[in-house]
């Protein structure tokens, strides 16, 4: 296909998909820092407006649920929903900064070559349009597309060794290479996204921060991850703030569908102070 055909393709598709949107699935802690002798709480949040929810992950969906340290790697059994929230609660045996890391497990969708066309075009995955047409690997017939969604964020829990850079084996991961606790507005934030545990370079990733009260809503930033899948993030405010992306793939051979859909994010607060 020619880049105006291209061009005029992703316009109509967008036209058509203007009442879909992204469902990012993101762990919005209570609060950044915990005392030691509290439980951390943390809600499963869901939709396309960071950080609201319009509904609830139930616990049954989820294939991992955990609370990591520098050393200690906990199960969370206490899983329940909130009005439109999934709820987490977890007090870890040993103080430190902790990781909370949540994998909601697949599910399937069969749709139409053109649906899927569309689909990738209002979660914001142009890029992989472009791509799999520029390979001849886009479907023209019906398929079937499955799809999973990673979410991790961090806690500082009593004080005591780091975690922030601490690899988890989710399937499509951000892993922050500087501490986020260490963040401040007019720094940056270094953060790797891996897939399948190897870097993943070429990723469209979007970064941003929720607007504090009174504030206009707050714009996301775009970035392409570069080798090693690195980008830098700019901290521009203070607040809750979010990196999130999808990674779009044919299923492996043997897998139940035709197309593989992973949807991942990292939530971590930055403090007004210096």
């Amino acid at each position: 296909m020619s880049p105006l055909r291209l061009v005029a393709l992703l316009a109509t598709l967008l036209t058509a998909a203007t009442t879909a949107g992204a469902h990012d699935f993101w762990l919005i802690p209570i609060a950044s820092r915990v005392p030691a002798n509290s439980d951390l709480v943390v809600y499963g949040q869901t939709s396309s407006a960071f950080p609201t929810t319009l509904s609830a992950v139930t616990p049954d969906r989820l294939t991992e649920a955990r609370v990591v340290g520098a050393l200690d790697d906990e199960r969370i059994v206490a899983l329940s929903t909130h009005a439109n929230s999934l709820v987490l609660r977890h007090r870890p045996k040993a103080q430190g900064q902790k990781l909370v890391a949540v994998s909601v497990g697949w599910r399937q969708v069969k749709e139409t070559a053109d649906s899927f066309r569309k689909y990738l075009v209002a979660e914001g995955a142009e890029h992989a349009l472009t791509h799999y047409d520029q390979t001849g690997q886009l479907p023209t017939s019906d398929i079937v597309r499955r799809y999973a969604k990673y979410g991790k964020t961090v806690v500082e829990f009593g004080s005591g060794p780091r975690a922030f850079d601490r690899v988890l084996g989710q399937p499509l991961e951000f892993v922050p290479l500087t501490d986020p606790a260490e963040a401040r507005v007019s720094s940056e934030l270094r953060v790797r996204l891996l897939f399948q545990g190897k870097p993943l370079t070429g990723a469209r990733i979007h970064a941003g921060r929720a607007g504090e009260k009174g504030e206009a809503p707050q714009a996301d930033a775009t970035f392409t991850s570069l080798d090693g899948g690195v980008i830098s993030i700019p901290i521009t405010g203070p607040g809750l703030w979010n990196v999130r992306t999808i990674h779009v793939v044919p299923a492996p051979a043997g897998a139940d569908a035709n197309w593989d859909v992973h949807w991942s994010t990292f939530v971590f607060n930055v403090l007004s102070g210096r």
